[in-house]
């Protein structure tokens, strides 16, 4: 869960700056300069969250995860 709030963080940073460095330059003059903004404001972080993957699972977390499952199946009750 951490890599995707990482992405979601690494994406904000990235479109404030760059919308950031447009205002700061003075760029937006027609609505082509608009559409630029917008497409180096977005482009990276979708092809970044496309193209960055979860971390698999770990051999611990495994275990753990089938221990809790295992857990929640037994009743108590035994059967005869």
């Amino acid at each position: 869960m951490r890599s995707q709030y990482l992405k979601f963080t690494i994406a904000a940073v990235w479109m404030m700056l760059a919308v950031a460095l447009v205002a700061a330059l003075g760029y937006l003059r027609s609505p082509s300069d608009v559409l630029m903004l917008a497409v180096l404001a977005l482009a990276p972080p979708a092809a970044m969250w496309l193209w960055w993957n979860d971390p698999a699972e770990t051999t611990s977390e495994s275990i753990h995860a089938a221990r809790e499952s295992e857990a929640g199946k037994t009743t108590g009750r035994q059967a005869p």
